[in-house]
């Protein structure tokens, strides 16, 4: 929209500016000269111009970090600052995402407790779709700290969370190896979830979770089933069951029996792992 204008570039402080967007009545009382200025907006919103530069008074990009952690906590500015993006590069601070790895942490402590705050976490043995998942995991950030890129780390991390928390995982033998994991990142939480799970040394002195490429082999694929060409079904079996099985499986069942029509086709052709064509 500033095209339509004739414009100045103005420095604002980046304290009133969220993503993009300007504050503009904490605008008038930063700069009481403009106390009586009138702003165009676009769709109700005051859009800024940014800039990737060093941090200076005169460039009135400072952020006082005591203000984020006394709203957000230590450890979120923590893994906010890394998941800004690669260490080696600049890149501007923006606080509008600031808010969801505050998110990614209360839902990680969430995992360990119920709605009322109180800690409930099961002895149950883990399944293999929940291994399989903190797994992921710590590949992931076993290679990303090796690489210095602790910003994808973050994103796997809350990928972590937000997994666990749809399969409603409260087991021990998944949190505990978690909490190491994310340690290094978010101590302050890591270290009282820690000692809330029992522990009384400090979680500093736990061995780092290794990584256990077998809970991420499958063991079943769903096979698209093809009829003359055209994918009809999916069907699950396990990657090891031999091919006569399976055909045996997938002419019995109703929806190729349909398309079908009974008749006995010409062939059958499994390819292990990838399809099933039955040919008419």
């Amino acid at each position: 929209m500033k095209d339509k204008y004739e414009t100045d570039s103005l420095r604002v402080n980046v304290n009133i500016v969220n993503g993009l967007e300007l504050d503009t009545e904490a605008f008038k009382k930063w700069k009481p000269d403009f106390a009586s200025a009138e702003f165009i907006l676009e769709d109700g919103k005051y859009i800024c111009g940014s800039a990737i530069e060093k941090i200076s008074k005169s460039y009135f990009n400072v952020v006082n970090p005591d203000q984020v952690i006394d709203n957000y906590g230590a450890d979120t500015l923590r893994m906010y600052e890394m998941f800004l993006g690669p260490l080696e590069q600049s890149k501007p601070w923006n606080t509008a995402g600031i808010d969801g790895v505050f998110k990614f942490l209360r839902r990680v402590w969430n995992l360990g407790h119920d709605a009322a705050g109180n800690l409930k976490v099961s002895d149950e043995e883990a399944t293999r779709e929940e291994l399989k998942i903190l797994h992921t995991l710590i590949r992931k950030v076993e290679q990303d700290i090796n690489n210095f890129s602790f910003n994808t780390s973050v994103s796997a991390f809350m990928i972590c969370a937000n997994e666990l928390s749809s399969l409603k995982c409260n087991k021990r033998a998944i949190l505990e190896p978690l909490i190491i994991a994310l340690s290094p990142f978010a101590p302050h939480i890591a270290e009282e979830l820690w000692e809330k799970l029992g522990h009384k040394t400090s979680i500093l002195d736990a061995a780092y979770p290794t990584f256990n490429e077998e809970y991420l082999k499958e063991n079943a694929f769903e096979y698209p089933i093809s009829i003359n060409g055209k994918v009809r079904a999916k069907m699950n079996f396990a990657l090891d069951m031999p091919k006569e099985d399976i055909e045996k499986l997938v002419m019995a069942s109703e929806i190729v029996m349909k398309w079908t029509e009974g008749k006995s086709p010409k062939k059958v052709i499994v390819v292990p792992g990838r399809i099933v064509n039955v040919v008419m």
